[in-house]
């Protein structure tokens, strides 16, 4: 039997002399994991199929209660160029397909909204996208879907509509007395209202968002520290992007 998925490559992995182990990001089976044997041979057919961050169609034989394939053939739907060569672009889509690693669902489960989250990041960058504001939005997007958002409605203390600082410590907004009684430092207006934009926003909105503001590499970190802390998850490929912002 035939079957057909497409998918973004979010990894690959060497496996034996000439075979690569991909993870994807389908819609219809969620996360999945195919054996590409062969691919790293010279000869291979589908060896420009299967590069990280590659949309591409993939033929193979599925069946319930496994969770890796064997691919039986690859082809490019959208190779996402710019991602291959533009460092900073690069490392953005690795830390993108990080953190949809992490949180998709396993095999067998949907995960139309990841992958639609997915694709409009890969697209963003793609077209030369401001990587920190690509980045800030798919966190947003992802705290959302998990209801790991941090509150910037109001002060998480004391419900007090009007904002002084952000704590990761306490989960969004304080408002000056709590911040004060926290020992958490005031932030300035314009920062907040941006944070609380790019919370309130997600990829979809991205335009909207390059029209009001500038994202600033701070407000990506941020944001990834309320995503590590309140999902316990580790985002490793972050270390590289960053280290990019300090040459």
């Amino acid at each position: 039997m035939n079957d057909k998925t497409t998918g973004f490559i979010l990894r690959q992995a060497d496996y034996k002399e000439r075979d690569l182990i991909l993870t994807v990001l389908s819609q219809e089976y969620g996360r999945i994991s195919f054996i590409a044997a062969g691919v790293k041979k010279l000869s291979s057919k589908n060896a420009g199929s299967v590069l990280p961050y590659t949309k591409a169609e993939f033929l193979f034989d599925y069946k319930e209660k496994r969770n890796m394939f064997r691919m039986k053939t690859a082809h490019t739907v959208s190779l996402y160029r710019y991602l291959h060569e533009d460092l900073k672009a690069s490392a953005a889509a690795a830390v993108t397909a990080d953190i949809m690693d992490l949180f998709t669902s396993h095999e067998g489960e949907s995960s139309e909204r990841e992958y639609r989250i997915t694709e409009q990041a890969f697209t963003a960058l793609n077209g030369g996208k401001d990587p920190d504001l690509v980045l800030a939005l798919v966190m947003s997007d992802v705290m959302r879907i998990f209801g790991i958002l941090p509150d910037v409605d109001e002060c998480t203390e004391c419900g007090s509509t009007t904002a002084a600082a952000v704590s990761l410590k306490h989960g969004g907004f304080l408002c000056a007395r709590c911040a004060e009684e926290a020992g958490i430092p005031v932030s300035k207006k314009e920062d907040l209202k941006r944070f609380r934009l790019l919370c309130k926003a997600g990829m979809e909105h991205l335009e909207i968002v390059e029209s009001h503001t500038e994202v600033r590499h701070e407000d990506t970190t941020l944001l990834l520290s309320f995503l590590e802390t309140y999902s316990g998850l580790k985002i490793r490929s972050f270390s590289f992007y960053h280290r990019l912002f300090d040459h």
